[in-house]
């Protein structure tokens, strides 16, 4: 079988929207560039989440960068602490000693903020010089070793997953529907039902969603397993010390089309990409075939926009004027009390990432020698963390995106039931009941328009078979930090 992977228009990764918006988090939230070196390039055996429409890679270089100039800020906020702290206990005479350390601490606030806001990092960041500038380099061997990981990750089809939700990366799911079909039943009387397979059925889902003409739209085959499923099973984690594969061949996936199994389950994936990656709609498409019955599976998901605050770079000039200035010295006034408590963690995060990591290698090599297990699910998606939503509803900027979601979904789930009904013919298995099913399931969706409320949020729920409908309140993986530097 072999892979079907169709592009019908070609937006780059790492010029996308996305990506830019994605490094401005970095940078503009130390909480949020600490977590993607301490959960992604810190941990040598664990999956790596892939996002459409986002360049991990660059992301990860943005998120060193970032944090290396954070740290010098907390480096001099850590000094203002001590120096405030001896005119304390030096009270009344070291009054003014507190009062310069309060203006040493601002200034290095507000210095490091000027920096992400107009530094020559942030001028690479603007929409009109990201797709021409490069990336920061990676400071050490350890971060070009992981690199590469996040960059085999990228091209990947297999998503190891940690937690509920197995569609990691994808943002929230949004919908979906199943059915079981009878196909046993003649569709013509006395002529023989001709046997087919699920690898079968999926390439023609496969080469039909393909021609769709949908912009950024792209059609693969996916292996989603959990982390904590795949560590004795070699197909996945060749080696127990090491992380697991990014890419399966697709004789496994049709292996396990054929003959399914509990963990580990392939998907038909659409990603339309939307909006210039601000928005991303997948969906996963799971198909088992047996002697008497055929079971359809589909999981809509949604990236949403990014939350406003990381869109503020595209509304400074190249030169501050007064204002914005006298703006910045003020937020920079209220974010003081907060960093001040950040720079002691900031500083020993830094200093302490080299232990940090030889602590982390013997803890996994002992669990792995000594209890044969381990779990080598992602623990974090930069991209989820940073949109604008979670698993109990999406917020939108525009009301356009939220008809865009309703028109994919509706012209996908159209198409997969005309090719699911031509094929059955064409098999001569009887597709009333499928026909019957479609209709309840489509009569029976919500449509997103009548789900929007106050503020674009939007709650989808299942549409399941027989017109039930259950909420959807499938978990994902996301980042609860708001602060900022």
């Amino acid at each position: 079988m072999s892979p079907v992977r169709a592009i019908t228009s070609h937006t780059s990764a790492a010029a996308s929207a996305a990506t830019r918006y994605l490094c401005v988090a970095v940078h503009l939230e130390s909480r949020l560039a600490r977590a993607v070196i301490q959960q992604i390039l810190e941990e040598p055996r664990l999956a790596v989440t892939r996002s459409p429409a986002v360049d991990a890679v660059t992301v990860c270089l943005h998120a060193v960068a970032a944090s290396r100039r954070q740290v010098v800020r907390d480096a001099v906020l850590l000094g203002t602490l001590a120096l405030a702290f001896y005119g304390v206990t030096s009270f009344p005479s070291g009054l003014p000693l507190v009062s310069l350390a309060l203006i040493f601490a601002w200034a290095a606030v507000f210095t490091e903020a000027y920096a992400a806001y107009w530094g020559a990092i942030a001028y690479s960041l603007r929409a009109e010089n990201f797709a021409t500038a490069s990336p920061p380099p990676a400071p050490n061997d350890r971060v070009r070793h992981q690199i590469a990981h996040v960059s085999a990750a990228a091209t990947g089809n297999v998503t190891v997953y940690r937690g509920y939700n197995p569609f990691g990366g994808h943002g929230w799911i949004r919908g979906g529907w199943s059915l079981a079909l009878d196909t046993t039943k003649p569709h013509q009387a006395g002529a023989p039902i001709v046997p087919f397979s699920a690898v079968e059925l999926n390439a023609r889902l496969s080469a039909e969603l393909s021609a769709l003409d949908i912009p950024d739209m792209t059609v693969e085959n996916r292996l989603l397993v959990n982390g904590a499923d795949v560590h004795t099973d070699r197909r996945f984690v060749p080696d127990p010390y090491g992380a697991p594969v990014p890419w399966t061949d697709q004789a496994t996936l049709a292996a396990l089309m054929t003959d399914p199994e509990d963990r580990a389950r392939p998907y038909l994936t659409v990603e339309i990409v939307c909006w210039d990656g601000e928005l991303v709609w997948s969906a996963f498409i799971r198909l088992v075939v047996n002697d008497t019955s055929l079971f359809v599976e589909t999981n809509y998901t949604m990236l949403p926009p990014f939350r406003p605050y990381y869109y503020l770079i595209d509304d400074l000039l190249a030169r501050p004027t007064g204002v914005q200035i006298l703006r910045l010295a003020g937020r920079s006034a209220k974010r003081l009390p907060r960093a001040v408590l950040d720079c002691v963690p900031g500083i020993s995060n830094h200093l302490l990432a080299g232990w940090r990591c030889w602590r982390k290698d013997r803890r996994d090599r002992r669990f792995i020698r000594e209890l044969s297990r381990f779990h080598h699910g992602a623990l974090f998606s930069p991209r989820e963390s940073a949109a604008n939503g979670d698993e109990k509803g999406v917020t939108y900027h525009r009301y356009f995106q939220s008809l865009d979601e309703q028109m994919v979904t509706k012209i996908v789930d159209k198409r997969i039931f005309n090719t699911l009904v031509d094929f059955l013919c064409d098999k001569n298995i009887d597709p009333a009941e499928l026909k019957r099913r479609s209709e309840q399931i489509i009569n029976n969706s919500l449509t997103i328009g009548s789900s929007v409320s106050v503020g674009g949020n939007l709650s989808m729920v299942h549409s399941a078979l027989g017109g039930s409908h259950a909420s959807n309140t499938m978990n994902a993986s996301t980042f609860s930090g708001t602060s900022t530097p």
